[in-house]
């Protein structure tokens, strides 16, 4: 299918805006969750309010689809999401609060991008979508740039690393959950369905370790929620526009956004290590995502003509 110049190029501006949205919210993140920047706000408070404040945003929506509208026959499907998506966010959040000397913003951004090849894997396992020999080697390679960057032995480990990593699975498994959901859900249900679940999952632990914001925190705790909401929206037009995979290289882009935002913010750079296995793993989701489509593009092809000459 053939797509325009007009809305590949409004596609990959919007899908920007969301990249930088994510560099964003990595950066402010630690800034409130570390007690040497004056806030120290728990994780779980700071989860709650993001999806909270982004849930209010979409309130109006769900009020003019009434409750016949929002009736679904999903619900155990939104709810494994919404487990997911709330652990997921959990992990990644605990995670930015150890951003320090040997765990950097940048690690944290470039360790998510394993997230396109898990995936790929649970695809197969759980969608019973056809394994191909080129996904395990990207797989393979994404591994090599994961050893790259967080190099075992040589730095001290940090329970970042195993954060994150916990975050990108769990992100990868909720992917599994959209690509059910986008079968019979539009991508404002399944975003609604996201902000509410989370919330209600975000509001014991998000109580119970509740500190009263003060007029800056407030700013920030909303300016997160805020960007959380708009990046709902823009992803989802994004992606009604051109297919995801034509986006995926656009990802690289929120490394450099995370590396600028963190020099100017807590004067730490990127270091050849995770620049050079960011790479690395990019290359595999290329590649990977490249070659996925190359097939199904013939595998269409064969059938078409097998239609048209009466053997299918």
């Amino acid at each position: 299918m053939q797509y325009s110049k007009q809305e590949t190029t409004v596609a990959i501006l919007l899908f920007t805006a969301v990249i930088f949205g994510n560099a964003l919210i990595f950066a402010i993140i630690p800034y409130l969750a570390k007690p040497e920047y004056g806030f120290g706000y728990h994780p779980f408070q700071i989860i709650m309010c993001m999806t909270g404040i982004a849930l209010i945003g979409m309130l109006p929506w769900a009020k003019k689809q009434g409750i016949k509208g929002l009736i679904t026959g999903q619900k155990r499907v939104y709810l494994l999401r919404g487990v997911l998506e709330y652990g997921s966010f959990t992990l990644s959040f605990f995670s930015l609060s150890y951003v320090g000397e040997h765990f950097t913003l940048s690690m944290h951004t470039a360790l998510n991008y394993i997230t396109p090849l898990l995936s790929t894997i649970f695809s197969i396992w759980i969608l019973k979508e056809k394994s191909h020999f080129y996904t395990w080697i990207a797989l393979g390679i994404g591994i090599i740039g994961l050893l790259t960057i967080t190099r075992p032995g040589l730095i001290p480990a940090s329970p970042g690393v195993l954060f994150v990593l916990g975050a990108a699975l769990g992100f990868s498994l909720t992917g599994i959950t959209i690509k059910l959901l986008t079968r019979t859900e539009s991508s404002h249900h399944i975003a609604f369905y996201m902000l509410a679940l989370s919330t209600l999952f975000a509001l014991p632990m998000g109580i119970l370790h509740w500190q009263t914001p003060n007029a800056e925190g407030w700013f920030w705790l909303i300016a997160i929620g805020v960007i959380a909401y708009l990046q709902q929206i823009y992803v989802a037009k994004a992606i009604s526009k051109v297919p995801y995979s034509l986006l995926i290289p656009i990802n690289f882009l929120q490394l450099i956004f995370v590396t600028a935002i963190s020099y100017l913010v807590y004067s730490v750079g990127i270091d050849r290590w995770t620049l050079l296995g960011t790479f690395i793993i990019l290359a595999g989701t290329i590649y990977n995502t490249n070659r996925t489509r190359a097939v199904a593009t013939r595998n269409a092809t064969t059938e078409a003509a097998a239609i048209e000459a009466g053997i299918v």
